[in-house]
C-alpha cells in the first residue's frame, strides 16, 4: 500500500486533470501542480502513466465528450465541446472525428454501439442494438419494463464525507481488480481498520464503451478516518446524495457485461425520468469475505451508485 513520492504527486496531477478538463491544461500548469520542472514532470508522468501529459489530457477530454454525447442528450454538442475543454465547435468536431472515426452527431445517434468491447460482451444474449431498441420501446410505453433493473429497489441515499486510502488497477475491469482489493483488505485488516461497517467502494474511472480495456482505471477505496500516514495515497471523498441500486446477489467482477447493463439503465432510463442529474464517476459498493482456511478473499459488487444533485 505504500507508494513513492513520485507516485503520490502524479496521482495528484491525475485528479487535478479530471477535475479541470474544461480549463487550460498546459505542460507548465500541470508541472507546477506536481512541483517538478516541465521536463522532469513529462518524463516521470509518461513513465508512470504510459502516455505523455498532452495525450492523456486529450484522451480524457475525448472520452468525457463521448460519454456525455451518449447519456446527456439534453446538452447541445457545442456546450459539450466547451465542457470538455475545446475552444471551438469546429476544433472539437475535427478532433472527435479523428479520434472516433465518426462525427459527434453520428456518435450520439448510435455509432458508439459498434465500439462495445468484446471482452465485456455477452454473446449468449440479444445484441446490444436489439436491446437498445427494445428498451426505447419500453420507455415510450410508460417506463414500466426493464431488462435488468427493478426500479422499486432504486434508493436515494446520503453518503458521509470521509478520507480513504486508494489503490488503483489499470486494465480490463474483468481482471485484476479482486487482487488489488485483496491487498487493500489485508492491509486494512492488519491495522484493525476492517469491521462489518467499514466503508469500501470501487470507482470505475472509465466508460468501457469508450476507453480501451487495457487503459481502463479502477480505484479501490477504503475509509480510514483518523489514520495519518504520508506514505499513502489518500483521497477526500465528498459524500453527498447518491442514487443506489443494491443487487439481490452480489455480482462478480467477471460479470462486467451485467454491470454495464445496470449502469446503462440508470443513466439512460432512471435519470431522465428523475429530477436529478449525475455529478461524477459511478461507485461500486463492495462485499469482501475471507475464504475459509485461506488468505484469499471473495470480492463482489453488492451495489452500484451515482452521485446526483437536483436538476
Amino acid at each position: 500500500m505504500h507508494t513513492s513520492e513520485q507516485e503520490k504527486l502524479i496521482n495528484k496531477v491525475e485528479e487535478y486533470i479530471e477535475d479541470n478538463l474544461e480549463s487550460l491544461l498546459s505542460l507548465e500548469k500541470l508541472a507546477s501542480t506536481s512541483t517538478y520542472s516541465p521536463f522532469h514532470f513529462q518524463r516521470i508522468f509518461k513513465a508512470q502513466v504510459g502516455e505523455t501529459p498532452a495525450n492523456y489530457v486529450k484522451r480524457l477530454r475525448m472520452e468525457k465528450a463521448a460519454h456525455l454525447l451518449i447519456y446527456e442528450h439534453g446538452i447541445p454538442i457545442t456546450q459539450i465541446a466547451f465542457i470538455c475543454g475545446f475552444t471551438s465547435l469546429s476544433y472539437f468536431t475535427t478532433s472527435f472525428h479523428t479520434y472516433f472515426q465518426c462525427s459527434p452527431t453520428n456518435w450520439r445517434e448510435g455509432a458508439y454501439l459498434k465500439r462495445f468491447p468484446r471482452e465485456y460482451a455477452d454473446n449468449s444474449k440479444k445484441s446490444k442494438q436489439h436491446r437498445n431498441m427494445e428498451q426505447e420501446q419500453q420507455i415510450n410505453k410508460g417506463y414500466n419494463k426493464y431488462q435488468w433493473l427493478n426500479l422499486e429497489k432504486v434508493n436515494i441515499m446520503e453518503f458521509p464525507v470521509c478520507t480513504t486510502v486508494k489503490k488503483q488497477n489499470v486494465g480490463p475491469y474483468t481482471q485484476g481488480i479482486p487482487d488489488v482489493w485483496e491487498t487493500v483488505y489485508h492491509w486494512g485488516k492488519a491495522r484493525d481498520l476492517i469491521t462489518d461497517n467499514t466503508f469500501m467502494f470501487g470507482v470505475p474511472k472509465n466508460n468501457p464503451y469508450i476507453t480501451p480495456a487495457q487503459m481502463s482505471r479502477y480505484d479501490c477505496h477504503l475509509s480510514v478516518e483518523g489514520l495519518m500516514d504520508d506514505s499513502l495515497v489518500t483521497f477526500q471523498f465528498k459524500g453527498g446524495k447518491h442514487v443506489v441500486y443494491e443487487f439481490d446477489e452480489p455480482v462478480d467482477y467477471e460479470e462486467r457485461n451485467k454491470l454495464i447493463e445496470y449502469y446503462s439503465e440508470l443513466y439512460s432510463f432512471w435519470l431522465p425520468k428523475s429530477r436529478y442529474k449525475y455529478l461524477d464517476n459511478p461507485m461500486e459498493l463492495i462485499s469482501i469475505k475471507p475464504k475459509k482456511g485461506s488468505l484469499e478473499v471473495e470480492v463482489r459488487v453488492k451495489a452500484i451508485a451515482l452521485a446526483i444533485e437536483p436538476k
